[in-house]
């Protein structure tokens, strides 16, 4: 009886090389059109979103990306750690294969579970329990991948599965956000970088003789440019250190993977507040499938102190 479903967790004693690698990419390539349709972006080598907004050919470069490097990080692992030789197509074929659990959990998607926004607590659960044994199969698929490719066995195989796999994970996430965050945002974002963030004390004379709304007409031009490092010109001290330019980069493609698409800036609805201490301004963003306000709060000395992204109903 056990042997009758090891195949479901080790099917590559049978399946491996060049078998493995065509049935996987048939599998990642349904993976990315479901994915695609059902708007679940498959960011990492072990990551799920939903409510992403993206092209077809963005869903089939995130499956590209993540078996690419997969496989290179795999391959690295068994050529350092085993002391037997092995064929650099096993390990592409088995480790294509072992992300067809992936083809399941975007098909998931289509019933009615999938949380619309981080408020949807009870769908959040629901979809993480209903995930989450997906992810633990595929784990154990690409563990059997790697120890029956790279002939390797025991704790050395664990343990240098283990490394791999962290490692190929966080490669993954480097790629994306700071190599290709563009398919993720408008074509021109991250184009781009002014000479206005080059020269750091030109900027400082000129950022502290404007105004705070000709601060945010350039921290909206700026957004729209994808020229993050300029927009940390006009933070204050306790937000230079907390909001780093790759930050904030990382949390624009965030929220134009949830969101959709960065369209414009409603600068003509603007909305100004002063406090005691604050003076706030409000811009409307518009994005492919719902509008946000970015909202800047600028201390005494016109230093931006607080900047967020809300949605429209959040005061």
């Amino acid at each position: 009886m056990k042997n009758n479903w090891k195949w479901v967790y080790n099917p590559f004693e049978k399946v491996a090389g060049w078998e493995a690698l065509v049935i996987g990419v048939v599998i990642m390539a349904l993976t990315a059109i479901v994915g695609k349709f059902n708007h679940v972006a498959f960011d990492g080598v072990l990551d799920v979103h939903t409510g992403a907004t993206f092209s077809l050919s963005t869903s089939f470069a995130m499956q590209f990306v993540d078996f690419l490097v997969l496989f290179l990080i795999m391959w690295l692992a068994g050529f350092c750690f085993s002391k037997t030789k092995f064929r650099a197509i096993d390990v592409a074929g088995t480790m294509a294969l072992a992300r067809a659990p992936m083809l399941l959990i975007a098909m998931i998607c289509f019933l009615p579970i999938v949380p619309e926004s981080l408020y949807d607590v009870p769908y959040i659960i629901a979809f993480v329990l209903i995930s989450f044994p997906f992810i633990i199969w595929m784990i154990a698929l690409m563990y059997n991948a790697y120890s029956v490719s790279c002939n390797l066995k025991g704790t050395r195989a664990i343990l240098s599965f283990i490394g791999a796999l962290v490692v190929a994970e966080i490669v993954s996430k480097l790629i994306f956000i700071f190599l290709l965050s563009s398919l993720f945002t408008n074509n021109s974002l991250l184009s781009s970088v002014s000479s206005f963030a080059k020269n750091p004390e030109v900027s400082v004379v000129l950022t502290d003789s404007l105004t705070i709304h000709e601060k945010t007409e350039r921290v909206v031009k700026d957004f729209e440019q994808g020229n993050f490092k300029a927009i940390t010109l006009y933070f204050d001290e306790t937000m230079k250190k907390g909001l780093s330019p790759s930050r904030l980069k990382m949390t624009w493609v965030i929220f134009n993977m949830k969101y959709g698409k960065f369209e414009k800036a409603d600068m003509d609805n603007l909305k100004e507040t002063h406090t005691d201490k604050y003076d706030i301004i409000e811009v409307p963003f518009l994005f492919s499938k719902e509008k946000l306000n970015l909202r800047l709060a600028f201390n005494s000395n016109k230093e931006i102190c607080g900047l967020f992204l809300l949605r429209m109903n959040i005061n």
